[in-house]
């Protein structure tokens, strides 16, 4: 709550400081692009909000009185936090920004980008911090448009979320390949993939996904033992009970470095596994924004 009187002019502070720095009705009113009657007019209305004078001609000079001093430091510093907070326009250095920025993702997005992506942040922007949540698509689009996301770094593979607000840039594609238990197979055919115990991830918790689609349009039918949020914990549920997952390759490559695993080709064709950077439109990209895409862009 504050106790500015109702209908008080907040443009008159503007006035009121420009006359302080500059004590000439004519060169105050320049600074503040008022014509000097405009300039007049609005002191007059400062004279009768605060009940002096204010400023007194004396000398070629607009002197300010007691009650002028008093507040002088108050609406100066008062504009200037406005003025910082709210309208200045900070040029974007990512060397000593210490912005934060968030990026919607799902864990295996995560798993391939954020290593090199951090090690690539590390000497450009020390400073800068990464946030990074996990929501469904939906919750991540509307987010981003409301500006509580930076950068949605994401999978498409079934239709997008078609918005005229959205740029939507190609990050990599990767393909699926299965994986499962250290010996279990010498080779994975169709009947095998689908006699086996799965590992399913619903990443974005939204749809069957392209390779139960794939399996249902030749008639056939896995059967899922397991259904995860992400992928993190299956390479255990995998030794644990003989379960197999599929997975795109370039996460399941760094998995094989961590866990005895056999990576198999997936025994039915399913388009690939697609990357994209999703961000609002470019001519409305904040420096930092733009900054961090790029840089995401780059390493692949």
């Amino acid at each position: 709550m504050h106790s500015i009187p109702h209908g008080f002019d907040l443009n008159l502070l503007l006035v009121f400081d420009a006359l302080y720095r500059h004590r000439s009705v004519s060169k105050a009113a320049e600074a503040i692009y008022l014509s000097p009657s405009a300039f007049s007019h609005a002191l007059n209305r400062l004279r009768s909000v605060f009940d002096d004078p204010l400023f007194i001609r004396m000398g070629g000079k607009m002197a300010a009185t007691k009650r002028a001093e008093e507040i002088a430091p108050i609406v100066s510093e008062s504009l200037r936090n406005l003025s910082h907070h709210l309208f200045k326009s900070h040029e974007f250095d990512p060397s000593i920004s210490d912005v934060e920025l968030t990026i919607a993702t799902t864990d295996y997005t995560a798993f391939c980008i954020l290593p090199l992506l951090m090690k690539k942040l590390k000497g450009l922007a020390p400073n800068i911090k990464l946030k990074i949540v996990f929501r469904n698509m939906e919750a991540s689009m509307q987010n981003l448009i409301l500006g509580k996301v930076d950068l949605i770094v994401g999978y498409s593979e079934q239709e997008e979320m078609n918005s005229a607000l959205i740029d939507v840039s190609p990050c990599f594609t990767d393909r699926y390949v299965v994986v499962a238990p250290k010996g279990l197979y010498q080779d994975i055919t169709l009947d095998d993939y689908v006699q086996a115990d799965h590992i399913k991830i619903s990443a974005w918790n939204e749809h069957d996904g392209i390779i139960d689609e794939s399996l249902k349009a030749q008639g056939v039918y896995r059967k899922i033992s397991l259904e995860l949020p992400n992928m993190m914990i299956a390479p255990y549920m995998m030794q644990s009970a003989d379960l197999m997952i599929t997975l795109p390759s370039k996460a399941v490559e760094i998995l094989k470095e961590i866990h005895e695993i056999d990576v198999f080709s997936l025994p039915i064709a399913v388009p690939e596994y697609r990357v994209n950077i999703y961000s609002v439109e470019c001519d409305k990209l904040k420096s930092p924004q733009a900054w961090l895409k790029n840089q995401i862009l780059s390493i692949f």
